[in-house]
């Protein structure tokens, strides 16, 4: 079943929406409400999950807009490939997509995380921000950076096989980057 338009989720309709397998149009997710969508492949808009609410698909595989995880919002993605535009974490939010491949951009919030993970992603089209206070980003197969990258205060980048950056690169002197196979911009 395809969704034409914007889809709001609170906790009083999450349970309205299991058949759906597309989305052409914006989708939120309330704070406090769950989506279990197990038929969703894509969605043609952005995403975004506020503060306490979850997001479970196992067959999404494009978001063709943006994935916002606003707190400490949830998404567990087995099969999203891409989100073709940004990707912006809070450092509380907890997204699993182990073979997430490309991304528009990448921003990861200012806070305190144990580490963030994308142990598939390999190309990030425009810009890779990591914000200050302990930011820790591991992706062990990352290669490409389309646009500039950006470090703040005490962030951490481990990208060992990060080869271009097609900006400029801003690192502050407190921040960490591991990318031994990085020869120049």
């Amino acid at each position: 079943m395809k969704h034409l338009g914007n889809l709001t989720v609170t906790p009083e309709n999450a349970l309205s929406f299991p058949a759906v397998s597309e989305i052409y149009g914006h989708l939120t997710i309330s704070a406090g409400a769950r989506l279990i969508a197990p038929n969703l492949t894509m969605v043609r808009g952005w995403v975004t999950i506020l503060d306490e609410g979850e997001f479970v698909s196992g067959t999404l595989g494009l978001i063709d807009g943006w994935l916002t995880l606003r707190g400490d919002g949830a998404a567990w993605l087995p099969s999203l490939t891409e989100v073709r535009a940004d990707l912006t974490v809070d450092i509380d939010g907890n997204l699993a997509a182990p073979l997430l491949d490309s991304v528009g951009a990448l921003q990861v919030r200012n806070g305190s995380q144990d580490g963030w993970r994308f142990p598939s992603l390999r190309f990030v089209r425009n810009a890779l921000t990591l914000g200050a206070g302990n930011v820790a980003l591991s992706m062990p197969l990352l290669d490409t950076v389309g646009g500039s990258l950006t470090l703040r205060a005490n962030a951490e980048l481990n990208a060992p096989n990060l080869q271009h950056i097609g900006g400029y690169a801003d690192i502050d002197e407190t921040a960490t980057i591991v990318a031994p196979k990085f020869t120049g911009v």
